[in-house]
Formats: structure tokens, sequence, C-alpha cells
């Protein structure tokens, strides 16, 4: 998203920030007050899945429609993107059975390795076919993604349950909260 739309957009500095601020607010409201809810409410593998279909339409929709429709589906991707964001780290966090600071790392370095990559190969990408390549390559990964949570759900949901208290019990953060106060030391 980042990587090639603001070439698609081909705005003004403060045009295309505006765009990507609205972006970024939806982001931010989807993944801290939308995706909890929809995950007690329908579950974490569904939300994802589905997050992950309606992300692939709206990259189609972006990539082939009009400026005003890029700039519509821009900003409802922070939507998508957001729900996705805290599903995927409560997952992977979850499904790991290493300790929970060597699994994050992990994750995010996955992630952000992906993230590096993008605005190398979304231009490559564009220039050796057309325009709407990016976009179709990034809905093809997400609707592939979402296939993979289906086919997979049940592995995902029984290894998160199995390993949620040993995340608990070896978080370093967990342990040290669990132990006694000390005594205050004696007066001199």
């Amino acid at each position: 998203m980042l990587a090639f739309t603001p070439f698609v957009l081909d705005m003004s500095p403060y045009r295309s920030g505006a765009v990507f601020f609205a972006w970024g607010a939806l982001l931010a409201v989807f993944s801290v007050l939308v995706a909890p809810r929809l995950q007690e409410r329908y579950g974490s593998l569904r939300v994802l899945a589905a997050s992950l279909v309606l992300m692939g339409a709206d990259l189609v929709v972006l990539g082939y429609g009009d400026h005003t429709t890029t700039i519509v589906c821009t900003v409802a991707s922070g939507a998508f993107i957001g729900v996705n964001s805290t599903v995927d780290t409560e997952l992977a966090l979850g499904v790991s059975d290493a300790p929970r600071p060597v699994a994050s790392a992990g994750y995010n370095f996955m992630r952000w390795f992906a993230a590096a990559a993008a605005p190398y190969l979304a231009p490559k990408i564009g220039e050796w076919s057309d325009p709407h390549a990016p976009f179709l390559v990034a809905a093809v990964a997400a609707l592939v993604g979402a296939g993979i949570v289906v086919a997979r759900r049940s592995a995902l949901t029984l290894r998160a349950e199995e390993l949620e208290p040993a995340h608990a019990t070896r978080d370093g953060v967990g342990v040290f909260a669990e132990q006694p106060p000390r005594p205050a030391p004696a007066a001199e």
C-alpha cells in the first residue's frame, strides 16, 4: 500500500499526506478499537480470513478504479490493515512455542522484511507489466493468505489454545510481575 499507491495517486505531497493521514487514523481505530470487538464476537481466524478477502477485493478495486476510487480504497485499506495487524500479531505470538520476545522478534522480522522489499518490487512489477499489476499481486497474496488461514485453521486454533498458558509462565515480564515484593531495607 505505502510502496506504490503514492505513485498512482499522483498528488501533491500535502494532498497525498492527507490521504495517508486518513488511512493511518482508520488503521489505528480499527487496530485498537474494532479488531478486538470483532475477535470477541466472531473469533480471530474468521476475522483474519474475512479481512484478508476484503483487503484483496479492495486492492483489485484500487488498482483498476478511477482517481476518486483510488483515494477511497486507499483510506479504506487502513481498516483492513488495522484488523490484520492486530489479529496477525496475536496469532503469531499465540502459536509459537518460543518465548514471547523471541516469537515477537521473528514475527516482526518477517513482517518488516516484506515491507522493506515492497518499495523496490512494486514499481518493478509495474514497469515489467502495467501499473495495475502490483495491486493484483498484492490482492492474490491476501487471498492466498486467507486460503491458508482457512485451510490451517484447526492447527492455528489448537496451537494458540495449547500454548497460551506456556507464554504466560515463560514471558519475562509476566514472571517478573508475579514475584513477591522485596522487603524494605532495614533502617540503620
